[in-house]
């Protein structure tokens, strides 16, 4: 008996924890697997993909029995490929499962007539027992899916087309029994994203998510979880995002997690968990301030900073302790915070003064998205009940209008999200962005005049559409030029070079360039170095004041260009070139 996991990612650097996660179960709790009777194998691609690409693996794979890994970003294609699955194999039982199916069983079925059976909920120990039962049974469909459908957790339509369920199961008590999923590593984990998780659950019912649905907090032994972190560190994956929903929620827990990364790290190993900022107390500050730099990243929920929204959703409204708490987190982590555009109550007015808190914590990033009224969850409950929510019948299920926003504003905050999520939070202009959003008027007033200008700007009137890096210089030079903080320009001839050696300066570029000082500065700061070379991979400017700190006087600057595309600055100063200051920016992404 061969069954096929199939996992459809958002993207090809992510990598899927849940196909994983059965696979390990079923291999450590199914007599059919350790006998050699079934054989579980998963199969990964990406939406981006061509769908008939993912076809041809499935078929090779060659599987009596197909079971998708089914989210919002992948529902769509996933139906399809269900489809063209019972159309070349007739006899092969496709099943989904997930928290799109979950939450989505009977629209699914009704959907996608060639889906045999739905795994709802957690689906470790639904999917050992599904195993075990399609190895048992005669190599009938009909006999196969007849007797699956009496498992816990299970929905299966039977041959006369009626959906029988095996009634709910309950949540995994001990998670220590669910095996370390990446044991037999089947991927080059240089660049890809690893999905893991240390506990399950969530403290809070906040109405947009399906989380809300949670009954408290699991953890995986403590042990467990610092074997887990050790591993790896040992194999040096680049990237490890843990799906806990609030790590510190028990703070001496994240400390003996926090403390373990910080005793091995390799130099290697970054791993991103997601924090409920008001609960960042000083002794976590503390394991915080002796990470290695590049060893954490932490991201924190705002969502709002409107405590009549918050109460609305279910979130605890505990703004000024989120503050608190953030101003806590060393400056050297690396941090997100998230904002929800469409919240019950969030108007435009009130939006913005949302974005300008958010803004304020001075995050590395600031992540705008739009609410999405996910069945299952509350906030579904909430927009039927008002005639003034509208939002998309196919997946994400994003909001469309709400009674607080109209289509054309949430347009508008689309156009917002995009020069901010580029131009800002991509670095390509932050030094001048930062700027202009520190005036009197705020930071959403002043990225929405630069929507608003780039919209005009570019003949397209479309910001979804993606820019050459050229051009988005030359629409942000001709916005400040337009009347915004003039001095801002000087920022962003900063951040040009910050891109690379230019091939050449583009009009809106004004030099003040001295040949003398950049031969002075190559000859004090690199030494031997050919001059040729240091030409090559090396550039000097003079700033009406220094852009690194928007303020001191005139300020010239050594920008010395690495491989790597890593960038060091030098500060000069006087006749003689000196190491002032030396500032390492990190690879470019991009």
């Amino acid at each position: 008996m061969k069954i096929l996991l199939v996992a459809l990612n958002a993207k090809y650097p992510h990598v899927n924890l849940a196909v994983r996660l059965l696979k390990a179960y079923s291999g450590a709790r199914c007599a059919s697997v350790r006998d050699g009777v079934a054989r579980v194998s998963i199969g990964e691609w990406n939406v981006n993909e061509p769908p008939r690409r993912v076809l041809r693996g499935i078929a090779e794979a060659g599987p009596d029995a197909v079971l998708f890994s089914t989210y919002l970003w992948n529902r769509a294609l996933t139906v399809a490929i269900a489809r063209d699955v019972r159309r070349l194999f007739p006899d092969v039982i496709v099943g989904f499962g997930g928290p799109e199916a979950t939450w989505s069983v009977g629209s699914l079925l009704a959907e996608c007539p060639e889906v045999d059976f739905v795994v709802a909920g957690e689906g470790e120990e639904t999917f050992a027992e599904v195993v075990d039962l399609l190895a048992a049974v005669p190599a009938t469909r009909a006999d196969r899916l007849a007797a699956i459908s009496s498992v816990r957790g299970v929905r299966a339509r039977g041959a006369d087309g009626v959906v029988r369920s095996g009634g709910d199961r309950p949540p995994i008590a001990d998670l220590g029994s669910i095996p370390f999923p990446y044991v037999d590593l089947d991927f080059d984990p240089t660049h890809r994203i690893v999905y893991h998780e240390s506990s399950r659950g969530c403290p809070f019912s906040c109405a947009y998510c399906l989380s809300a649905r949670d009954e408290g907090v699991r953890y995986y032994p403590l042990e467990r979880a610092l074997a887990d972190v050790d591993w790896f560190l040992s194999r040096k994956v680049p990237l490890v995002k843990y799906v806990d929903r609030t790590f510190n929620l028990d703070p001496e827990r994240a400390r003996a997690i926090l403390s373990r990364i910080r005793d091995g790290y390799t130099g290697v190993t970054r791993f991103h968990f997601e924090i409920a900022p008001e609960l960042v107390d000083s002794d976590l500050a503390e394991i915080l301030a002796s990470m290695p730099a590049g060893s954490v990243q932490l991201e924190a929920g705002i969502q709002s900073a409107r405590p009549e929204t918050l109460r609305a959703v279910s979130r605890p409204a505990r703004l000024e302790e989120a503050r608190a708490g953030f101003a806590r987190i060393p400056r050297g982590i690396h941090t997100h915070v998230d904002l929800i555009a469409g919240l019950p109550g969030e108007g435009i007015e009130s939006f913005a003064r949302s974005f300008d808190f958010a803004f304020s914590l001075g995050a590395d990033m600031l992540q705008l998205g739009f609410l999405k009224v996910l069945p299952g969850a509350p906030i579904e409950e909430i927009a039927l009940a008002d005639p003034g929510y509208t939002w998309s019948a196919s997946p994400p299920y994003e909001v469309l209008r709400t009674p607080s926003l109209s289509f054309e504003e949430l347009s508008l905050l689309k156009d917002v999200e995009a020069v901010f999520d580029v131009w800002y939070n991509g670095s390509l202009a932050r030094t001048a962005l930062a700027r202009l959003a520190s005036g009197s008027d705020g930071a959403f007033a002043a990225f929405r005049a630069l929507a608003d200008f780039a919209r005009g700007w570019f003949a397209d009137h479309d910001l979804s559409f993606p820019r050459r890096p050229a051009d988005a210089f030359a629409c942000v030079a001709a916005f400040i030029e337009s009347g915004a903080d003039r001095l801002a320009l000087e920022c962003l001839r900063y951040d040009f070079l910050l891109r690379g050696k230019p091939g050449a300066f583009p009009p809106w570029f004004v030099r003040r360039y001295d040949k003398a000082a950049h031969d002075r500065a190559i000859r004090d700061i690199l030494g031997a170095v050919p001059r040729r070379v240091a030409y090559a991979r090396s550039e000097l400017e003079t700033f009406a004041f220094d852009p690194r700190t928007g303020s001191g006087g005139e300020t010239t600057l050594l920008f010395l260009y690495g491989d790597d595309g890593s960038c060091v600055i030098h500060s000069i100063v006087g006749e003689k070139s000196g190491r002032i200051d030396h500032q390492p920016l990190p690879k470019r992404d991009g």
